[in-house]
């Protein structure tokens, strides 16, 4: 029996704070991953024990070591391998070992409660003495017998059964009742029970679901089936690209390569980027393989979460769809994890920690020695770029599925537009387009980016964009201090009255949203039903599906939205896309602007023409020019590629080199700016020391963050770029800690993140 187990205390506001060695009684069985209770300083708490060793770690031998007091819930294991992950993610995110505990198995999040369990039936006659015996005492025992489970937490029983604490440790001694430590998240009392977890001899059970194929698969599915099969057969872990154009049928590769996976005895994971979409997926997959899938993600309630995953602990589901949380999820015999276009931000998490699905995905099937599939028709640099330096596997799917084909793209100088007198922000083609559709009795589909929160410059008359001397990127108007900022290096200018370019005198900061859209669409039409896709609408849980479901229906026309619309949608009706303002992603203030310009026009794009209906697409823009732009139009994505590379190279960004940015959080604005260009200063020092002096580190800023007030907090940012992660890591934790120790710090919250997705 090991004699000490490493354990990771539950304090304040439910977060894991620090490990601690405590002694294990001779009676008490340990095993990785239980709950136990444990003294900390004068009181019980509950932590997870994620070690059990004979031996003390250097510098703690003779030390005399409190003892695990109990064990909370034996039942309820974290898996060894995702403690392993858990101290994996807190490493390179750059968190708490707590935070990212909380976030592979949110099952922690709960706290531990007395409860009173009745162990008497309220109908024996030794019971029913006691009503004239002891009436206090049944008066308990009648509050325990009406409780649903005949037991209640020990705060509501005294307060219930209104008895004395003398009273109740009567009651203990005699018998009648029992006192029980218990797990509780919602105000009742859970428990989890798991089958055997990892092993490779578990029982799958067969619930009748359909494993028949009811879709005929093409050549070049069929081959990206055999690729993905013959890399699970190698046995080692392994990711594999799946690069296939929008409306090539990748969704009909999942589900093969599931079905091959679950005939094998494995269980597979499918991520989406959105809750919105898990649905409609799921009753895709459902179709063919029944109740053994299961949604899964952050919306669902603890009590459902619960329930969720010890239906997959025990292999009862044992496909899980879901949005990037789900990755976590426990399934025993994990082969298989699939991101859905895997390019998409949303698999990135933007609170601590700050983790990228697609690493997780990797890290999890190192551990279980499966495949990472991603899926996407416009896949990211990173990604791609891997493929083709051979550290990745690729597979192609080039052409649609029957006889659609990608619909020709028009694109419209909106420069041109307002030379012809057109101040309108429909073009005269896309006008013409939409009645043509409308008189055809065929749908359309208008996408507007609103994720256009900064407002950048640009002239209309030439498609001038004030950008950064520095970095290449497009400068951003900030209210406060009317002047233009770079959010990398902090270089400022005043707008200018006329373009720098051409002299025009429409020059104006650019932004406009999908409402106004839809009001100047209904002005067009008055009489067309037209719906509105984007976050305002789709606020209730149910918005997302009810708006499709309508417009799948025809119930509407047009289809006005953000790009929700870009994400896995099929309608066979439409056969116009109209992209309003393109430029809004383009001139975003963020090197990877132009790499999600691309992706979101041509994803976007595949909306339109996905049945024997030939599709158009218009996009609309002050810069057609713009090789994005154009490469786009032209479905190219290869092309793009190489054109962005070599821009990265050039500018030294991902994937050629690696960034960390650190965000300052402060309720006051001038302690945020003091303490970021200390932060700042404590970095620049760093630089001259002789381990880092020779590397190629790069500190870029302070500068105010894009959103440079967020919830009543100022917000600045400093990043620092170089080639080694593991340097970076470093020299940044050497960098804070000297700034923690500095009176500037109090109060201030520092928020890191590994290879931001935007600025």
């Amino acid at each position: 029996m090991f004699r000490y187990a490493e354990v990771l205390v539950d304090v304040a506001n439910r977060r894991l704070d620090q490990s601690y060695h405590y002694s294990i009684p001779d009676y008490l069985s340990l095993k990785i991953g239980m709950r136990v209770l444990v003294p900390l300083q004068n009181r019980k708490v509950q932590g997870l024990v994620v070690n059990v060793t004979d031996d003390l770690p250097e510098g703690m031998e003779g030390f005399n070591l409190k003892p695990v007091l109990e064990i909370a819930d034996k039942d309820s294991l974290v898996p060894q391998d995702l403690i392993e992950l858990a101290h994996w993610l807190a490493q390179t995110t750059i968190c708490s070992v707590a935070q990212s505990l909380h976030t592979v198995w949110p099952l922690l999040k709960g706290k531990i409660e007395e409860w009173i369990v009745l162990l008497a039936s309220i109908e024996d006659s030794d019971v029913q003495t006691l009503q004239w015996l002891d009436v206090e005492a049944f008066r308990a025992l009648t509050v325990l017998n009406r409780s649903r489970k005949k037991a209640v937490s020990l705060k509501i029983f005294l307060k219930r059964a209104n008895i004395s604490a003398g009273t109740l440790e009567k009651l203990i001694k005699q018998g009648w009742v029992s006192k029980e430590v218990r797990f509780v998240t919602t105000g009742e009392d859970s428990s989890l029970k798991q089958a055997p977890y990892g092993g490779q001899n578990n029982k799958v059970k067969d619930y009748g679901a359909r494993t028949d194929r009811t879709y005929e698969l093409t050549r070049e599915q069929a081959t990206a089936v055999r690729g993905v099969l013959t890399a699970l057969e190698e046995g080692s872990s392994q990711t594999v690209l799946l690069h296939g154009v929008t409306g090539s049928g990748k969704t009909d590769v999942y589900r093969e390569l599931i079905a091959q996976v679950l005939a094998q005895g494995g269980d597979a994971i499918l991520l989406v980027p959105e809750i919105s979409l898990t649905s409609q997926v799921a009753r895709y997959f459902e179709r063919q393989f029944g109740e053994q899938v299961i949604i899964l993600h952050s919306g669902l309630r603890q009590r459902e979460k619960m329930k969720a995953w010890a239906d997959i602990l025990s292999g009862h589901k044992r496909i899980v769809i879901g949005a990037r949380s789900a990755v976590f999820a426990p399934l025993p015999n994990l082969r298989l994890i699939i991101l859905d276009e895997e390019h998409d931000g949303a698999y990135k998490q933007d609170e601590n920690p700050k983790y990228h699905a697609r690493d997780v995905a990797r890290k999890r099937m190192d551990l279980r020695k499966g495949v990472v599939l991603l899926g996407s028709a416009t896949p990211s640099l990173e990604a791609y770029a891997a493929a083709q330096s051979g550290k990745i596997r690729m597979l192609t799917m080039l052409s649609r599925i029957g006889k659609s084909v990608l619909p020709p793209v028009e694109i419209v100088d909106m420069r041109d537009e307002l030379r012809q007198g057109n101040r309108s922000i429909f073009s005269l083609p896309l006008q013409q387009k939409l009645r043509e559709r409308l008189t055809r009795g065929e749908q359309s589909m208008l996408f507007l980016n609103r994720r256009g929160y900064s407002t950048f410059v640009v002239c209309r008359e030439c498609g001038y964009v004030v950008s950064c001397s520095n970095c290449d990127i497009a400068l951003t108007y900030h209210t406060q201090g009317q002047a233009m900022r770079c959010h990398y290096c902090d270089h400022k200018e005043m707008p200018p009255h006329t373009c720098p370019k051409c002299g025009s005198r429409y020059i104006r900061f650019f932004g406009q949203g999908t409402q106004r859209v839809e009001e100047e669409l209904q002005g067009l039409f008055p009489e067309v039903p037209i719906l509105r896709l984007d976050y305002d609408t789709t606020r209730s849980s149910e918005a997302h599906d009810t708006i499709l479901d309508k417009f799948r229906r025809q119930e509407a026309s047009i289809l006005v939205g953000t790009q929700m619309m870009a994400k896995g949608l099929d309608f066979p009706n439409v056969t116009l896309v109209g992209v309003i303002a393109a430029d809004q992603t383009l001139n975003m203030p963020d090197f990877r602007a132009r790499e999600r310009t691309f992706q979101l026009l041509t994803q976007v794009a595949g909306r339109a023409g996905r049945s024997n209906k030939p599709g158009e697409v218009v996009i609309q823009t002050y810069s057609p020019q713009d090789s994005a732009v154009m490469r786009a139009a032209h479905h190219d994505f290869q092309g793009f590629f190489w054109e962005e590379i070599r821009y990265r190279k050039e500018r030294k960004y991902p994937p050629y080199t690696h960034i960390i940015r650190v965000l300052l959080l402060h309720e006051k604005e001038d302690r945020v700016i003091k303490g970021a260009n200390e932060l700042g200063a404590f970095l620049q020092q760093g630089m001259q020391e002789p381990k880092f002096g020779n590397t190629e580190l790069d500190v870029l800023g302070p500068a105010p963050a894009v959103l440079s007030r967020l919830r009543n907090q100022w917000r600045w940012q400093i990043s620092v770029k170089g080639t080694r992660q593991d340097i970076l890591r470093a020299f940044l934790h050497q960098g804070v800690k000297r700034f923690f120790k500095s009176p500037t710090s109090s109060g201030i919250i520092l928020n890191i993140e590994v290879d931001p997705l935007s600025s």
